[in-house]
C-alpha cells in the first residue's frame, strides 16, 4: 500500500558544475530522494512528479510548499532529502529539518497566473508606490525575468530590480491561485500580474498579507511558541473584549542564546516596515524613528542591545528612557481609543531583564512582556546540531549528534556553529594533506539522478567524500564554550592520586559530584532536597584547595573558582551583582561547581561587619550585603540542580552561623593534618620524582614529621633539594640524601599548633551534623 507521506531530513544540495547551476536556475523547486522512497511515494522513477512538502512549526502551524520529486543517487540515504538553497530559504526550512513529502498525483502543470507583490527594501524602508501607468511596464519586465525559468513557485523573489526610478524588489505570492503553488512557466500563456501597490501604511492592497510569525528555528521551540503567541495579538482581528493589552516585548538571555537571531527572524517575516534602533543612535534620531514607526504601520521596531542604548554612562540616558516611555504610552493610548491593536510591534533584546530594564520601562503597557532564552539543554543542542547538517557518512549522523549534544554542556548556538566550522577546517586540512601526497580520487557529490546526469552529458558520480566523526570530536577539544570564557578559571590538572591520604575527604567530594549529575527523580527517592553545599575547613596547608582542584579535574564539571576577597568591590552594589551573576552562570552551564576559596573574607559573622570608619574604609560595610546575597542564592538549592557549591576556609569560627544551617552548607568536611600513612604517601610520591640517595628512609621521615602539614612537607623537599644541588655544583654527591631531609625538617617550623587543633575540634563539636 502506498503511504500517505514519508518523512525526510533536509540536507544541502551541492551545485558544483555549470550544468548543475543551469538546472538550479531553471528548476529551483526540485527535491531529491532515494529511489526506493520515490517508488513508495509516486510509484515511478520518472522525475518531475508533483508533491507537497510540509514542516510542522514550533507553534503547531504548518509550512507547506509544492515541489517536484526527483531520484537522487543510488547510494543516497532513504531518510534524507536534498533541496537547493534558494528554494529551501524561500520555504523557511533549515538544514536538518524534518519534512513530510506527499504525492499530489501527476506531473507539473502549466501556470495560469503568477501574482507578485512589491517588497520593502533590504533596509526595511518602504519604496514609493508604483504609479498606475508604470505597472504594465513592470509586469512586462517581470515576465521577462520569469521566462528565463522553467518552474515558478510561491516565495520566489527578485531583488534590486531597476526600471526607471528607484530599485525595487518583488516576491511571487501565488501561482495559479495557490499561495503554496509551483507550476511550469509558459511564455505567452502564463499571466503575470502585480498586486495593487504598497499603500502609505506599507500594506499591499488586494495581496495576501504576510503573517507575523517566526518559524524554522531549532532548539528554541517553547520560546518561539511564546513569542508567536505575543505577536499574534498584533496580527489578529478579534473582539475588543478578548484583545490583549498593548505591551512591548523584551527577549533576554546570556550571550549567544539567540536574541539577535530572533530579532532578525521577526524582521524577515515581511509583515511590515522594519526600523532598527542602534545603541549608537543619537537622541533626536531615536525620537524620529519612534515617531516614524507610529506613522508607517504596520511596522516592526527592533532594539538590539537595549542595555547599551540606555547605558548608565550615557549622559542623556534619562531622556532616551523617557522617549521610549512616551512612544510606548502613545501606542497603548491608540489601543484604548481605537479599540484595536496598533500595528506597531516593539521588540527589544538585552542580557538580563531584571537588571538591564529600568523600572520606568517596566510600567504597565511598556516593556512588560519578557521572554527568557536559556542556554540550550541536551535536547536543544541536539536540535541545533541536527539543523546544522553534520557532513558525515549516512548512518553516522544520528549517533554523532547524540554524542556531541551530551558532551557540549555550556555551549550555545554560536558555539555549536563554531564547533561545526572547526570540524570542517580539520577535515579540509586532512583532505589537502592527502591530496598533496597522492592524486585525489573523489570529490563532493551532487545527488542528481543517473538519468539527469546522462541527459546533461555528465560522467557517473564519483564516490562521496565525508568528514569523519573524529573531526568533530577534535573540534570539541579546540572550541571552548563562550559562556566560560570570562569567569571560568581552569584548574591545574590535579588528580586525586596527587593528594596523599585524606580518604574521607575524597569520598565526600566524589559523592558530591554524583549528587550533582543524578536525575532529580532518582534523588527524590532518598532526599527531599539533595545536599549541594560542602565546606572544607582545617589548618592551612592541608590540601583544601588541592582537593577542590582535583574534584574539578576528575569530575569534568564546569569550574568557577573565586577567592572571597575578589568579590569585594569598591563600587556599591557591584559585589552583590557579581555574586548573583556567578550563580546565574553556574545554573546556565550546569553541571558545574562554584568554589569559594577563603570564604571567611566575605561570609564573616554579621556582628563583625561594623560601620565604624575603619570597617568602612576596608569595605566591610559592603561585605554584609555580599553575605546577604550569598545566603539568598544558596537558600534556593531546589533551583540549583546540577550545581555544587564548595568552599574552603582556615577560620570556620569566623563564618556566619546562617551559612551552616541545612539548605546551605549541608556537609562540613574537616581536612585534618596528614597522619603517618598520609605523610608516608606524600614523601613516597615526591621521592619517585627526584634523584634520591639509597640512604633515604621514607618510613623514618613519616615518623619524624608528626604534626606537619602537606604544604610544609613539600617545603622540606624544596629545602633538601637546594642543599643537594649546591653539593652537586661543588662536585659532591648528586642526589638528595637523608641528611638533607633531616636538616630541612629541623629548619621547617610547624605552623599547626596544639591550640589551633583544639579550636577546630571545639568548633566541630558545635556544628558537626553527622
Amino acid at each position: 500500500m502506498k503511504p500517505e507521506f514519508l518523512e525526510f531530513r533536509l540536507r544541502k544540495l551541492y551545485v558544483n558544475t555549470d550544468s548543475d547551476k543551469r538546472l538550479q536556475k531553471k528548476q529551483p523547486s526540485r527535491i531529491y530522494v532515494n529511489e526506493l522512497a520515490m517508488l513508495e511515494l509516486v510509484g515511478t522513477l520518472d522525475g518531475g512528479r508533483q508533491v507537497s512538502v510540509e514542516k510542522v512549526s514550533a507553534d503547531g502551524g504548518q509550512l507547506r510548499h509544492e515541489a517536484t520529486l526527483w531520484k537522487a543517487t543510488e547510494k543516497a540515504d532513504k531518510s534524507v532529502a536534498w533541496m537547493y538553497d534558494s528554494f529551501r530559504d524561500a520555504c523557511s526550512y533549515k538544514l536538518g529539518d524534518t519534512v513530510r513529502v506527499r504525492s499530489l498525483g501527476g506531473s507539473l502543470q502549466d501556470a495560469e497566473e503568477v501574482i507578485l507583490e512589491q517588497l520593502p527594501g533590504q533596509d526595511g524602508a518602504v519604496p514609493a508606490p508604483l504609479a498606475p501607468e508604470s505597472i504594465p511596464c513592470w509586469e512586462y519586465f517581470l515576465a521577462g525575468r520569469l521566462s528565463q525559468l522553467e518552474h515558478v513557485y510561491a516565495g520566489l523573489t527578485f531583488r534590486n530590480l531597476h526600471l526607471r526610478g528607484p530599485e525595487r524588489s518583488f516576491a511571487v505570492t501565488s501561482v495559479s491561485g495557490r499561495k503554496t503553488g509551483n507550476a511550469r512557466y509558459v511564455d505567452e500563456k502564463t499571466t503575470v500580474r502585480i498586486a495593487t501597490t504598497l499603500a502609505a501604511g506599507g500594506q499591499t492592497n488586494n495581496a495576501p498579507s504576510r503573517r507575523l510569525q517566526v518559524t524554522g528555528i531549532r532548539g528554541l521551540g517553547a520560546q518561539v511558541a511564546q513569542l508567536n503567541s505575543k505577536l499574534r495579538g498584533f496580527d489578529s482581528v478579534v473582539p475588543r473584549q478578548v484583545m490583549p493589552a498593548y505591551s512591548g516585548i523584551v527577549i533576554h538571555g546570556t550571550h549567544g542564546t539567540g536574541k539577535t537571531m530572533l530579532l532578525n527572524s521577526i524582521a524577515s517575516t515581511g509583515w511590515g516596515t522594519v526600523i532598527r534602533i542602534q545603541y549608537k543612535d543619537k537622541l533626536p534620531d531615536v525620537q524620529e524613528m519612534l515617531q516614524r514607526a507610529r506613522l508607517q504601520q504596520p511596522c516592526i521596531m527592533l532594539i538590539d542591545q537595549l542595555e547599551r542604548l540606555i547605558d548608565k554612562e550615557r549622559n542623556n540616558r534619562a531622556s532616551v528612557i523617557q522617549a521610549l516611555c512616551d512612544a510606548l504610552d502613545s501606542l497603548a493610548a491608540d489601543r484604548a481609543a481605537k479599540t484595536e491593536m496598533p500595528k506597531v510591534v516593539v521588540v527589544a533584546a538585552c542580557l538580563d531583564y531584571t537588571t538591564d530594564v529600568p523600572p520606568d520601562l517596566k510600567e504597565p503597557h511598556r516593556l512588560t512582556s519578557e521572554i527568557y532564552l536559556p542556554m540550550p539543554d541536551a535536547d536543544g543542542r541536539r536540535e541545533i546540531l541536527a539543523s546544522l547538517g553534520l557532513d558525515v557518512a549516512p548512518g553516522q549522523e544520528e549517533d554523532l549528534v547524540r554524542q556531541l549534544s551530551e558532551r557540549t554542556h555550556a555551549y550555545n548556538g554560536k558555539d555549536l556553529c563554531r564547533l561545526v566550522d572547526e570540524a570542517h577546517q580539520i577535515g579540509f586540512d586532512r583532505y589537502c594533506e592527502r591530496a598533496t601526497s597522492s592524486p585525489p580520487d573523489s570529490s563532493i557529490p551532487t545527488p542528481l539522478s543517473d538519468e539527469t546526469e546522462q541527459q546533461e552529458g555528465k560522467p557517473s558520480t564519483p564516490e562521496p567524500v565525508f568528514l569523519q566523526p573524529a573531526d568533530y570530536h577534535e573540534a570539541l577539544r579546540l572550541v571552548r564554550p563562550s559562556a566560560m570564557h570570562d569567569i571560568n578559571l581552569k584548574p591545574p590538572p590535579i588528580r586525586w592520586d596527587d593528594i596523599g591520604g585524606q580518604e574521607s575527604v575524597k569520598l565526600s567530594l566524589r559523592r558530591a559530584v554524583r549528587l550533582s549529575v543524578r536525575p532529580l527523580d532518582v534523588l527524590s527517592q532518598f532526599f527531599e532536597r539533595p545536599p549541594k553545599g560542602f565546606l572544607l575547613y582545617g589548618p592551612p596547608g592541608c590540601s583544601k584547595t588541592m582537593a577542590a582542584q582535583a574534584m574539578a579535574t576528575e569530575s569534568g564539571l564546569n569550574f568557577f573558582a573565586v577567592k572571597g576577597a575578589e568579590l569585594l568591590n569598591m563600587y556599591v552594589g557591584e559585589s552583590e551583582r557579581a555574586v548573583r551573576r556567578l550563580f546565574q552562570r553556574a545554573r546556565e552551564v550546569s553541571p558545574s561547581m562554584i568554589f569559594f576559596d577563603e570564604i571567611d573574607s566575605i561570609a564573616g559573622q554579621r556582628s563583625g561587619f561594623s560601620h565604624s570608619s575603619a570597617a568602612a574604609s576596608s569595605g566591610s560595610g559592603s561585605g554584609l550585603n555580599v553575605l546577604t546575597t550569598l545566603l539568598n542564592e544558596m537558600d534556593g538549592f531546589e533551583a540549583l540542580h546540577g550545581v555544587v557549591v564548595l568552599a574552603a576556609t582556615n577560620r570556620p569560627q569566623a563564618l556566619d552561623p546562617a551559612l551552616l544551617r541545612p539548605g546551605r552548607f549541608d556537609e562540613l568536611i574537616y581536612v585534618s593534618p596528614p597522619d603517618e600513612d598520609a605523610r608516608r604517601a606524600i614523601f613516597a610520591k615526591v621521592a619517585a620524582q627526584r634523584k634520591m640517595h639509597p640512604d633515604v628512609d621514607i618510613d623514618r621521615l613519616a615518623r619524624e614529621t608528626e604534626g606537619y602539614s602537606g604544604a610544609e612537607i613539600k617545603g622540606i623537599w624544596a629545602a633538601a633539594g637546594i642543599a643537594a644541588y649546591d653539593r652537586f655544583e661543588e662536585g659532591g654527591v648528586g642526589a638528595i640524601m637523608m641528611q638533607d631531609l633531616e636538616k630541612a625538617i629541623q629548619n621547617q617550623k610547624r605552623q599547626i599548633t596544639a591550640e589551633m587543633l583544639r579550636g577546630f575540634e571545639e568548633w566541630e563539636r558545635q556544628f558537626r551534623k553527622f
